[in-house]
């Protein structure tokens, strides 16, 4: 059941009064999501895009952007203006992409000030969470989404409680929800302007499961092409798409679309012959339809393969005794980690498996309290030098937190993570002496060579080709 603060909301009813489409285009598409391109002539000319993406696919890894660098400032309004800490660095969703090597980027949350040029500090209003680490705390007045590592979407109204940020893996504000539990919450007579919009909703299957996160990006502010919605209308179009919660995330000239066209049949095996590129038609900086606005965060998705990361087919392989459910849960933590100390070939990825499937480690087998106190320790895994603290603090987190993060396996993958930018591992790795910087035991040593001699040999294997 939704933790969602229904006080304040009122509905207009179950029936969605959105008209009907004069054109639905399916669009190419990354496997596991399907992206389609909608014309409506009513109420006025319009153009949508929505994007369903697969909340059971385990090979659907998501981020949001980075945070800004410490010490970066932002001015924000006051009497006299005032220098806060900058919370990311403006950046256009297209430079996001690429960046970031993504199939898929959306615009998320708002943000302050407004600016014309990327890299420039800003602040933004609301959560916004990136592995883990709050980089912006939730406002009471702005709803927010939070995708937890076993792809649990979920949508609040004001502050989230405690136990669902701490599950949380990355999660952005918005302006306010627009659908609750399926009915479209009433403006009261509040003024209802028309803009570009771009939205973030979940669609449930027949049992009320949760089946796909829906994103809505609607072009606006063009005369007779696209001239944007209201948001009753914004909740109406989400009640005709079968959504069960919709909330209206930052619009305007910041609603952006960018893909990747996935390759044909014929090219699968070859690589991308075209980069990311945008979609629908922002109009980002004087309203001018075509340009970009440098946007305080954004979201984005990749496919994991096996030329870009660790797949869940590979894992399986590697540790047979994953479950679906913890399949769903490791693979996207598990790549993410990889994309962020930059692990990229078979040698390093098969080490940081082999950490991983130490005994009682995520991938390992689970320990019993005797086998921990003979490895000398709290827990036996891991088995490396580390201290709680100065990773909690660096995520902002209290020690009880930490704590309850580190009991779950993305959080112990995100340790791992922590680790291994901490310490020369890498160096130590090229020199083979990767089990003395772990401070493994001459048993735990062996165990380590043998899982990345396992690790190595699975994802040195070329994927069949097809056709």
């Amino acid at each position: 059941m939704l933790c969602i603060f229904l006080a304040c909301l009122h509905s207009v009813g179950q029936q969605s009064v959105f008209p009907n489409p004069i054109k639905v285009e399916p669009l190419p598409s990354v496997q596991g999501t399907t992206l389609e391109f909608r014309l409506y002539e009513q109420p006025r000319p319009l153009k949508v895009w929505c994007l369903r993406v697969d909340l059971n696919d385990p090979d659907l890894a998501q981020t949001v952007s980075k945070p800004a660098p410490k010490g970066a400032k932002v001015k924000v309004a006051g009497n006299p203006p005032k220098e806060i800490p900058a919370e990311t660095l403006s950046q256009t969703t297209l430079d996001f992409a690429r960046t970031e090597k993504l199939d898929i980027a959306i615009n998320a949350s708002p943000f302050y000030p407004v600016v014309k040029f990327p890299g420039q500090p800003l602040d933004i209003n609301g959560l916004h969470l990136r592995d883990h680490q709050q980089v912006s705390p939730p406002l009471n007045g702005y709803a927010c989404w939070t995708l937890s590592a076993d792809h649990r979407l979920r949508f609040f109204q004001g502050r989230p409680p405690y136990v669902a940020l701490n599950r949380a893996l990355i999660g952005t504000g918005g302006f306010g929800m627009v659908i609750v539990d399926g009915r479209v919450v009433d403006r009261q007579g509040k003024e209802d302007p028309l803009h570009p919009r771009t939205a973030l909703g979940l669609e449930q299957n027949a049992a009320g499961e949760d089946k796909a996160m829906v994103w809505l990006v609607i072009d606006g502010r063009q005369p007779k092409v696209s001239e944007g919605v209201g948001l009753v209308e914004l909740g109406n179009l989400g009640q005709q798409l079968g959504l069960k919660q919709l909330l209206n995330l930052d619009g305007g000239g910041s609603s952006t679309l960018v893909v990747v066209d996935p390759p044909s049949k014929e090219e699968s095996n070859e690589p991308a012959k075209t980069g990311p590129h945008v979609k629908n038609t922002p109009v980002g900086l004087g309203n001018i339809p075509g340009t970009l606005r440098p946007n305080g965060n954004n979201w984005g998705l990749w496919r994991i393969t096996t030329q870009s990361g660790i797949t869940s087919q590979q894992l399986k392989q590697f540790s047979q005794a994953l479950t679906v459910g913890q399949l769903l849960r490791l693979t996207g933590p598990l790549n993410n980690a990889l994309r962020h100390l930059q692990l990229q070939d078979p040698d390093s990825r098969s080490a940081f498996l082999a950490l991983l499937a130490l005994p009682g480690g995520p991938l390992g087998e689970k320990s019993s309290q005797e086998k921990s106190e003979n490895l000398g320790g709290i827990s036996s895994w891991p088995p490396i030098p580390t201290t709680q603290p100065a990773l909690a603090a660096e995520l902002g987190y209290s020690p009880q937190e930490m704590t309850a993060l580190l009991a779950e396996p993305d959080g112990k993958i995100l340790l791992a993570r922590w680790w291994w930018q901490s310490n020369s591992a890498t160096q130590s790795l090229q020199q083979n002496k990767l089990p003395a910087l772990l401070n493994l035991s001459t048993e735990l040593a062996d165990q380590f060579r043998l899982n990345q001699k396992k690790a190595k040999e699975i994802l040195s294997q070329k994927p069949a080709s097809r056709g």
